[in-house]
């Protein structure tokens, strides 16, 4: 979901010297044809077009996708090359306030690199998740979960400052909660456009929330090559739950890993969508910003589902202080999926 935290942990796992970052890359070509609930017995009909889009990933030049900073050494990269790679990102960038988005040169022929793990970081295939992890089981998805109260504060948040870019406000996208009715969990409730129309904004987003999640927890269920993460697990335990994710994609813990977490942890940033945050104020933040009733309200919604239920039993509990062992470690989670 949006602001879950799926940048920072995008970022740590681009950290790591073997891998390749794409960010959001799924917002434009093949796979942003795709519907945006996709249930897994209907994956085949767009197998060609996923195909491609995985094909592609390695050689798109769009700088949001392939010029999120930071820019980390890389076994692939000579010194001479990150340095490019980091100058061509950077004029990028300064020339796009001006021209619009622009492509940056391209640095590596990464067919050549033996090996390459490719990231790819996404807000909008929730869910499709069981559709795309069924096409390629070959690949490892990570669904990263935030409490639900933190999703909407953000969110509202961040339209109060117009920092997203759309036509509507996504509590008011009402196509999108459309689809959303065709869900397991929707249709088990009765829920009709109705009934969203006549809830506060603050109630529709915790009903996006809990409707994406719910069919992407249902879609992924039992399946080896998706692993559910909690945000606030990843802030109060920062390199513990990431080596612990580390394992489970197979990739070896590395210092320069490490080190980011170290120095992303350290400073808090005010950018919208900075990585460099203090864990637990980012965790915490909605319990200083909703009101009580907000909060009921919020998880009243979310606890019709497994992710909320979850939160309710484990998270909810107002003694959490960002410190010592997480309270659901990575490979704990099945239990409540």
């Amino acid at each position: 979901m949006p602001r879950s935290g799926s940048t920072w942990l995008g970022k740590i796992l681009d950290s790591h010297p073997d891998t390749l970052y794409r960010h959001e890359p799924d917002g434009m070509g093949h796979v942003n044809d795709l519907p945006l609930l996709v249930p897994p017995e209907q994956a085949g009909q767009y197998a060609s077009r996923v195909e491609e889009f995985v094909r592609s990933l390695p050689h798109i030049n769009h700088s949001k996708v392939s010029g999120k900073l930071p820019a980390f050494p890389k076994n692939y990269y000579s010194s001479h090359q990150l340095l490019f790679k980091r100058t061509n990102t950077l004029v990028s960038k300064l020339l796009g306030r001006v021209a619009g988005e622009l492509p940056l040169l391209r640095v590596k022929d990464y067919q050549a690199v033996r090996d390459l793990r490719v990231v790819w970081k996404s807000i909008e295939s929730l869910g499709r998740l069981g559709a795309l992890i069924s096409l390629m089981p070959q690949a490892m998805a990570v669904h990263l979960i935030r409490h639900p109260c933190g999703y909407v504060q953000s969110v509202l948040r961040g339209e109060g400052q117009g920092r997203f870019v759309g036509p509507v406000k996504t509590s008011e996208d009402f196509p999108v909660f459309e689809m959303l009715l065709d869900t397991t969990l929707a249709r088990a409730q009765g829920l009709t456009l109705d009934d969203l129309k006549a809830c506060s904004p603050l109630e529709r987003l915790a009903w996006r929330w809990t409707l994406f999640n719910e069919q992407a927890l249902e879609d992924t269920a039992g399946r080896p090559n998706c692993q559910p993460v909690l945000y606030e697990d990843l802030c109060a335990n920062p390199e513990p739950v990431s080596r612990e994710l580390f394992e489970r994609l197979h990739l070896d813990w590395n210092p320069q890993v490490a080190r980011f977490i170290r120095r992303s942890t350290a400073v808090n940033r005010e950018g919208f969508y900075s990585v460099y945050k203090n864990p637990h104020l980012s965790a915490e933040k909605w319990r200083t910003v909703l009101s009580p009733s907000d909060v009921k309200r919020v998880t009243a919604i979310a606890s019709l589902s497994r992710a909320g239920r979850m939160y309710a039993e484990c998270l909810e509990a107002q003694s959490w202080d960002g410190g010592g062992e997480p309270r659901i470690h990575v490979q704990d989670f099945s239990r409540h999926a």
